[in-house]
C-alpha cells in the first residue's frame, strides 16, 4: 500500500532542498574550449555556457553570453542594424587570455574567470572586469542577468534616457521602468523625483570615452558605484545578457555610434526648436474649477502683446476630467466643463501662429 504522506514528505522536501538553488548565482564561468571565428563574430565555449563577441565597427562591438547556448531572434524596435561590413579583427590566443585587436581596440578576454578588459589603441585602459578575478562578473541569478565591472577614480557617468534628479550617476543607483515612482520622500507634485521615469533608455555615457547600451526590453537596473565601492554593474529582471559596447572617445563620436545602431531621429520642425510654454490653464491640481479657455487665450494673447516669441503651447492635464477609479492620474480624456467651447479657442491660437500640444 502506498504511503502517501509519506511520499508528500518526500515531495516537500525535495522543493525545500530545491528552493534555494533557484536563486544561486550562475556564472558564465571559465573558457574551456571551442574558440571560433566566423566572419565579425568570435564565440567562446565556458564552463557556464558560451559567451559571443560580434564586432560591429573597430570601435564597437556586442556582447552576448548564454547559459544553454540559445539566443533570441534579431529584433527591431531596439536596434534597426545588425549587418555590418567585414572588421578586421587580429586574435592571439595566449596562455591565460585571448588578445583580440581591431584598429581602434586592444581586448583582453581572460580565461578564467572568463572575463573582458577593452583598451583603446594607445593602450589606455578604458573598462575592466579584473579587478575582481574570483568573483562573478557575468552572471545568472533566476531569471536575473547581471554584469559587473570596474569603476575608475575619475570615471562619471551620463544618459538613462528622461531623468528629474541627477545628470552624473556616479555613486547612485536607477532603476529603468516607466512610471512616477512610489516612496517618499522625494516626491515633488505627483512624482517621486529619484524614480519617476517616462522614457527609460537603457544607454549611458562614461567620460572614460565608452558608451554601453543594453539590448533587452524588460526593466533594467544600474548601481553606477552606490552598492559596492569601485564597481558598477547592470542587470535586467529577465530576457538575454546582450549589451553593445562602443568607442568615442567623444560624447558626439558615441552618439554616433549609438543612433547607427538603434536608428536616427528625424530633424525636427522649426517650430519644435522654439520656445514652448506650459499652462494648468488657469488651475492647477485641486484647483481645476478655475481652469478656462479664456485663460489660455488671454495669456496667448499677452505673449504676442509683451513680445515673447512663444511657438508652441502645451495644455497640461487640467483640461480633462480625472477618473473615478484609479486616483489623480486616471482619466477618460474628456474635457472638463469649463472648457466651454475647446474648437474656438483652438481656432484663436491658430490664429495667432502658436502650435499646440
Amino acid at each position: 500500500m502506498i504511503d502517501k504522506r509519506s511520499i508528500g514528505k518526500k515531495v516537500l522536501i525535495g522543493l525545500l532542498l530545491f528552493l534555494p538553488l533557484i536563486n544561486q548565482a550562475q556564472s558564465i564561468g571559465s573558457y574551456v574550449s571551442g574558440y571560433k571565428k566566423t566572419g565579425n563574430q568570435l564565440t567562446f565555449t565556458t564552463s557556464g555556457g558560451e559567451v559571443k563577441l560580434d564586432f560591429c565597427t573597430p570601435a564597437m562591438f556586442r556582447v552576448r553570453a548564454s547559459w544553454d547556448k540559445k539566443y533570441e531572434a534579431d529584433e527591431h524596435l531596439m536596434v534597426v542594424k545588425y549587418q555590418f561590413p567585414d572588421v578586421k579583427i587580429n586574435v592571439s590566443q595566449q596562455k591565460d587570455l585571448f588578445k583580440i585587436t581591431t584598429d581602434s581596440l586592444l581586448i583582453n578576454v581572460f580565461k578564467a574567470p572568463f572575463r573582458i578588459d577593452i583598451f583603446n589603441k594607445q593602450g589606455r585602459l578604458l573598462s575592466s572586469e579584473s579587478p575582481s578575478p574570483q568573483q562573478n562578473n557575468l552572471y545568472k541569478k533566476g531569471d536575473t542577468v547581471i554584469c559587473r565591472k570596474a569603476m575608475m577614480l575619475d570615471e562619471h557617468f551620463f544618459g538613462f534616457g528622461e531623468r528629474m534628479d541627477f545628470l552624473d550617476r556616479r555613486s547612485k543607483k536607477l532603476k529603468l521602468n516607466v512610471g512616477r515612482g512610489n516612496e517618499l520622500p522625494y516626491i515633488v507634485g505627483a512624482y517621486n523625483i529619484l524614480e519617476a521615469n517616462y522614457c527609460a533608455v537603457p544607454f549611458m555615457m562614461s567620460t572614460r570615452g565608452y558608451g554601453i547600451f543594453m539590448h533587452n526590453s524588460f526593466a533594467t537596473e544600474w548601481d553606477m558605484g552606490e552598492s559596492e565601492k569601485g564597481k558598477i554593474s547592470f542587470k535586467a529582471v529577465d530576457g538575454p545578457m546582450d549589451y553593445y559596447f562602443m568607442y568615442g572617445p567623444d560624447f558626439p563620436a558615441i552618439l554616433n555610434q549609438y543612433t547607427n545602431l538603434t536608428g536616427k531621429s528625424p530633424l525636427l520642425p522649426e517650430f519644435a526648436l522654439g520656445l514652448h510654454v506650459g499652462t494648468y490653464s488657469g488651475g492647477t491640481w485641486n484647483y481645476e474649477s478655475q481652469t478656462s479657455t479664456q485663460y489660455v487665450v488671454a495669456m496667448a494673447k499677452r505673449f504676442r502683446e509683451m513680445g515673447i516669441p512663444a511657438d508652441l503651447i502645451w495644455l497640461d492635464s487640467t483640461w480633462r476630467l480625472f477618473g473615478e477609479v484609479g486616483g489623480k492620474g486616471a482619466t477618460s480624456f474628456e474635457w472638463r466643463e469649463t472648457f466651454k467651447n475647446p474648437k474656438a479657442m483652438f481656432d484663436s491660437l491658430y490664429a495667432m501662429d502658436y502650435k499646440m500640444v
